[in-house]
């Protein structure tokens, strides 16, 4: 197992530690969160967007750490490539997950940022 793996391993984990604190409850409005123009529309809409992208962060990492694990078993003689590979696959989960949150607000919440009748 080569050193950038391992790098590339504590990358992967660190975006876990993120998703896991923006899946908590913030406590006040306006620290670290998700910050977009649709979830600041409300309190409400903030703390359900920092929850869903939160959420959508954990589920990202096991699914990088196994794509580094085949990376790393296919191309060994290749070591930047993995890099390259966690770079690619991370700006690309992330930007997934941030469409995924911004489609979820835009579907429970009005544009003032009140909750739709029976949306969960």
């Amino acid at each position: 197992m080569n050193f950038l793996l391992l790098f590339c391993s504590f990358i992967v984990m660190i975006i876990f530690t993120v998703g896991v604190k923006l899946n908590q409850r913030p406590s006040e409005y306006g620290g670290f969160g998700f910050k977009t123009k649709i979830s600041l529309r409300s309190e409400e809409t903030w703390r359900d967007g920092n929850i869903t992208f939160g959420r959508c962060l954990m589920m990202i990492a096991p699914l990088q750490i196994a794509i580094l694990v085949i990376t790393e078993r296919y191309l060994p003689d290749h070591p930047y490539r993995i890099f390259t590979v966690l770079a690619v696959t991370t700006i690309g989960s992330v930007f997934i997950a941030y469409l995924l949150t911004q489609k979820k607000l835009r579907t429970i919440y009005f544009k003032d940022g009140k909750r739709r009748p029976n949306s969960f």
